[in-house]
């Protein structure tokens, strides 16, 4: 199935693995070896209009050596955080490599942040700079200067007030000494979603970036130097650490990109004028374009080898149509923020739909009892666990001890999702232990939905459940109880989805609100989130049954129990 040529003898790459991280390893330095070739693509980026931007590997770094020059004229040195609000294109790479050139750490940020979440991330990390150059951006950020006092450097572009990170770029000089980096020096805090509390800023160190090459470059995408290849995330999230950089860059292979936004029609379109060679995909990108029924008959995707996914289970259906239609495999990888990909279906790997394959080699990972660490025995339901001291771990949540100790239990890090492990050591996804919802591969947090939606006038308090949905997979639905003197109304729930529009990022909103008298609570006064994900998810059998029938639905145990349906 599928054309890829390697094939990995899995026993064999587990006997011979060998972790051996240079102490003074760093990114930088990767960068630079490739930058040596003039001529070699880095990324190419098409935008709706047309138009096709196209840098090598030493125009990005030539620039990004004078970014780096700017940043240290203006006050920034090493150990100091940037907040990097920008697009897919040119300017992320220029940015991030200058940035990690002097020394500077990372904070990426998805250009759907509102003000409030850019507040919270600049108090957090301690944020000295911002680059954006996207004006509805800069409102938002220069909306709250006054209460981000430290944060006293902005990039932009054309901006009254802003330095215009392109025009001095033109005059600044490229002769840069990159500060000498170790391993173990901050490379960037990727903030990611949880069931309690705001967003956790999880630090890693440069050594990510070569766990990077050695477990998803080599194993999971087995990327070579002279594939064009397309990751379909955006630069504010850990995905493009594990694809646009850690697998992409990290092979000297080019990067494709299209700046516009997600269409089926579109995407196929791009797979075949492009002659991608690998591509990244989510679930519910596949899920929507597995719907196009003759795809098969209208695109020539020959030089397609395979298609990766993570971050939501990739269904059976998805991989039963990129089979059937097009002879291509769909190979599942599972990993998180905190980590590299843990466990994925390695190039020659049977491939069990529904299943994420096995623990990558160099990983050791087992399925454990998150109350005790012990091994649970196989087909047990337990959590997916990786041994403390993997080299590939975050170095912990900034600021956040309690927090950080919360994720291990024995010699194990706690990953927080529930599965079972057969026989032949492949993992199936159960469900995550706590509340957050996975739509459209965003990972959304009760937390941060409900904080938003309880700020509005009209709300006494809300829950946020995850939604069965054709098309995403999950949606992000809330369960509101009004303040006396308020009704319930149409009117009222549209107001309440723009205002969270306007106070949080836009992918959180609730797609789907339902208006209640009172929620399901604990004696201790916790809402029952369990007991309302059930009812949601009765309510919602006739979607999932259409979403089972496709092979497309993958969810909670106790929702498939409480529904009468059985295992796989």
């Amino acid at each position: 199935m599928g054309k890829e040529t390697v094939a990995f003898d899995y026993g064999e790459e587990i006997s011979k693995f060998n972790w051996d991280i240079p102490k003074d390893y760093n990114f930088v330095d990767v960068v630079r070896e490739l930058a040596k070739d003039r001529t070699k693509l880095m990324a190419i980026i098409e935008h709706p209009d047309g138009v096709v931007e196209k840098a090598t590997y030493w125009e990005i770094w030539d620039n990004a050596m004078r970014f780096g020059n700017i940043l240290k004229d203006s006050g920034v040195h090493k150990g100091d955080r940037v907040l990097v609000i920008l697009p897919r294109g040119v300017d992320v790479y220029v940015a991030s490599i200058g940035i990690w050139a002097i020394g500077g750490i990372v904070v990426p940020g998805t250009i759907m942040l509102r003000r409030a979440d850019i507040e919270y991330r600049a108090l957090d990390a301690g944020i000295k700079a911002l680059i954006t150059n996207d004006p509805m951006m800069a409102d938002e950020v220069d909306a709250i200067k006054d209460k981000v006092p430290d944060m006293k450097l902005f990039f932009s572009r054309q901006r009254v007030g802003w330095k215009d990170y392109r025009q001095e770029m033109d005059s600044a000089s490229r002769s840069l000494i990159p500060e000498k980096l170790t391993a173990d020096d901050l490379l960037a805090i990727n903030y990611t979603s949880g069931t309690t509390g705001a967003p956790k800023g999880v630090l890693h160190t440069h050594s990510l970036m070569y766990c990077f090459d050695k477990l998803n470059r080599y194993y999971w995408w087995n990327t070579q130097p002279s594939e064009l290849c397309w990751a379909t995330t955006e630069p504010g999230w850990a995905k493009w650490y594990w694809a646009p950089f850690g697998t992409i860059l990290n092979a000297g292979a080019t990067n494709f990109h299209y700046s516009g936004r997600f269409e089926p029609e579109k995407w196929f379109e791009l797979l075949d004028k492009w002659r991608i060679s690998r591509a990244c995909m989510t679930a519910t990108e596949l899920r929507a374009m597995a719907a196009i029924d003759d795809a098969g008959e209208r695109y020539d995707l020959t030089d397609l080898k395979v298609i990766l996914t993570a971050g939501e289970p990739c269904t059976p259906g998805i991989i039963r149509f990129f089979d059937e239609k097009f002879g291509i495999s769909v190979r599942e990888g599972y990993g998180q923020t905190e980590t590299c990909v843990i466990a994925c279906n390695l190039p020659g790997m049977k491939i069990k739909p529904g299943s994420m394959g096995r623990f990558t080699p160099g990983v050791k990972g087992a399925i454990v009892n998150p109350d005790t660490g012990e091994q649970v025995p196989v087909n047990s339901r337990g959590m997916i666990a990786v041994v403390k001291d993997h080299p590939m771990l975050f170095k912990g949540y900034h600021n956040q001890t309690e927090k950080t100790a919360e994720c291990f239990v024995g010699n194990w890090y706690l990953t927080g999702d529930l599965a079972m492990m057969d026989e032949a050591g492949y993992i199936w996804f159960d469900s995550r232990a706590d509340d957050v919802c996975i739509s459209s591969g965003y990972r959304i947090g009760p937390f941060e939905v409900e904080s938003a939606v309880d700020s509005h006038e009209a709300v006494l308090e809300s829950a946020m459940i995850p939604s069965p949905d054709l098309l995403r997979g999950e949606v992000v639905k809330v369960l509101v109880v009004l303040k006396e003197g308020y009704g319930q109304s149409e009117k009222l729930a549209s107001d309440i989805q723009q205002y969270v529009k306007e106070m949080t990022a836009p992918y959180k909103y609730p797609r789907e609100i339902d208006f209640v008298s009172e929620l399901p609570k604990t004696i201790s006064g916790k809402i029952k989130r369990k007991e309302l994900r059930i009812m949601e998810f009765e309510k919602k059998r006739d979607v999932i049954e259409k979403l089972r029938e496709k092979g497309l639905w993958e969810r909670p145990e106790e929702a498939k129990t409480k529904l009468g349906f059985s295992d796989k």
